[in-house]
C-alpha cells in the first residue's frame, strides 16, 4: 500500500510539472496576443486620425466633399469601435494573464507539496520496512521464547513426576518403616539381653574340658544380628563356664 501510494504521489507530481510548464506556456501565449491587442489599438488610433483628417478635408472641399466626409465618418465610427474593442480584449487579456500567473503560482506550489509528499511518503516506505525487520526478529524471538517455554514445561512435567515418583517412595518407605517397627517390636529384646546377663554360669561336665552349651552361643549370636538390624543393642554374652577342675576325685 505505501509502495501503491508513493507511486501515485510520484504520478501526480509528474502530472502538476507538466501542468506548470502548460500554463507557463499559457501566460508566453497571452502575453503575445496582449501586444497584439495593443498594434491593434495603435492601428484604431492611427485610423481614427486619419478619418479625422479626411473629414476636415471633405469640409474643406466643400459641396464636392460632402461625400467623402461620409465615408471618413463611417471609417472614424468604425476605427472607434475597434479602439473600443481592443481595449476590452486588452483588459480581458490583462485579467487572463492575471489570473494565469496565480494559476502557475499555486499549481507550483501543489507541485512543491506533492514533492515533500513524495519524500515522505518515501520515509515511511523506509520506516516500514524498518518495522517489518524488527516485526519479523520479534517474530524469531517470539519462536525462541515459545521453544524455551515449551522446554520449561517438559521440565516442569518430569520435575512433576519425579516429585510424584519421591512422594510414593515416600510413602513407600514410611510403611516399611512401621512394618518394620511392628517385626521388631515383637520381640522381646530387653528382657532376653537381661535374662542372659543374670543366668548362672553352666556347670562344668563330668569329663575335663567339655564345651559350653551350642544353644547360649546361638542366642548371643541372634541378639548381636537383632542389634545391628535396626535397635542397635549391645548384648555381652555370658562369660563362658570355667572348665572342671582336672582332679580326679579320690575314693
Amino acid at each position: 500500500m505505501v509502495q501503491s501510494a508513493k507511486g501515485d504521489a510520484e504520478t501526480s507530481g509528474v502530472i502538476v510539472r507538466d501542468a506548470v510548464s502548460a500554463m507557463q506556456a499559457i501566460e508566453g501565449s497571452s502575453a503575445q496576443i496582449n501586444q497584439i491587442i495593443g498594434v491593434i489599438d495603435e492601428i484604431a488610433f492611427q485610423t481614427n486620425l486619419l478619418a479625422l483628417n479626411a473629414g476636415v478635408e471633405a469640409a474643406r472641399a466643400g459641396e464636392a466633399g460632402r461625400g467623402f466626409a461620409v465615408v471618413a465618418s463611417e471609417v472614424r465610427a468604425l476605427a472607434q469601435r475597434s479602439a473600443e474593442a481592443a481595449k476590452e480584449i486588452k483588459t480581458l487579456i490583462s485579467a487572463s494573464t492575471h489570473q494565469v500567473g496565480s494559476g502557475v503560482k499555486l499549481v507550483g506550489q501543489t507541485g512543491e507539496a506533492l514533492q515533500r509528499i513524495v519524500d515522505r511518503v518515501a520515509e515511511i516506505d523506509g520506516l516500514v520496512s524498518e518495522i517489518a525487520a524488527s516485526a519479523q526478529e520479534q517474530a524469531v524471538g517470539l519462536a525462541q521464547v515459545n521453544t524455551a517455554v515449551n522446554q520449561m514445561d517438559q521440565v516442569t512435567q518430569q520435575n512433576a513426576a519425579m516429585v510424584e515418583q519421591s512422594t510414593a517412595a515416600s510413602h513407600s518407605l514410611a510403611q516399611e518403616a512401621e512394618t518394620l517397627q511392628a517385626s521388631v517390636a515383637q520381640f522381646k529384646v530387653g528382657e532376653t539381653a537381661s535374662a542372659l546377663a543374670t543366668a548362672p554360669a553352666p556347670r562344668a561336665a563330668s569329663r575335663p574340658g567339655a564345651p559350653a552349651p551350642a544353644r547360649s552361643n546361638h542366642m548371643v549370636a541372634a541378639l548381636k544380628t537383632l542389634g545391628r538390624g535396626g535397635a542397635a543393642l549391645k548384648v555381652e554374652a555370658a562369660p563362658q563356664a570355667a572348665p572342671a577342675s582336672e582332679g580326679w576325685e579320690e575314693f
